[in-house]
């Protein structure tokens, strides 16, 4: 399957479209893994004829228009990886996470303290770091606040807006919203038992 990739977006007129299950094994056309929780969510990109799945971190970035997206995700400077590749990242950090026994959201506290929970949270550290660059680079970290200025654009520039923010990407922070629910726990959840990580595969892993 040939992957699409991922601009920055924002759609006030989104709709869901729930005909496929909750628990399909949909993959998500932007970055390949099952969509699992959020298979039945569709997204229809510009110059497209038919929905493409997304889950949910793909879906994120195509969407910052979600009323909660500032708790959800933050804008990074990181060039040197795409968006659908960055997911796929922190996806991984977030299901190992939870392998671990841990909230996988940015304000965790983490309860433990092994080899493997040390080399994760550098890893997102790393990643969330990049967060000064963003504002240097576009004035702010905050999503929504680009997400309304997208809006101001016009539709020219709105369609260039790939090359306009070329090198800027949005960072998962480990929650995502179905109204005051976080349900971003049960994706992961899917996606771990999907790939039977343990805490003892992590643990070993030295």
């Amino acid at each position: 399957m040939a992957l699409q990739a991922i601009t920055l977006s924002i759609d006030p007129i989104f709709s869901c479209d729930l005909a496929t299950p909750p628990d399909s094994d949909a993959a998500c056309a932007f970055c390949g893994a099952a969509a699992g929780r959020w298979a039945g969510h569709r997204y229809l990109p510009a110059g497209f004829q038919s929905s493409a799945t997304a889950c949910a971190l793909c879906h994120l970035p195509q969407h910052l228009e979600r009323p909660r997206i500032d708790e959800e995700a933050v804008l990074v400077w990181l060039p040197e990886i795409s968006q659908p590749a960055l997911n796929a990242t922190m996806r991984e950090i977030h299901v190992a996470l939870q392998a671990l026994g841990e909230d996988v959201h940015a304000d965790a506290v983490f309860r433990t303290r092994p080899f493997a929970l040390s080399n994760l949270y550098y890893a997102r550290a790393v990643l969330a770091d990049r967060r000064g660059a963003a504002e240097a680079r576009a004035g702010t970290a905050s999503p929504r606040e680009l997400g309304m200025a997208l809006l101001e654009l016009s539709p020219a520039a709105y369609l260039r807006r790939g090359e306009l923010l070329d090198g800027l990407r949005l960072l998962p922070l480990g929650q995502f919203f179905e109204g005051e629910l976080d349900i971003y726990p049960e994706i992961v959840g899917f996606w771990r038992e999907r790939a039977k990580i343990t805490p003892t595969h992590l643990n070993g892993a030295r």
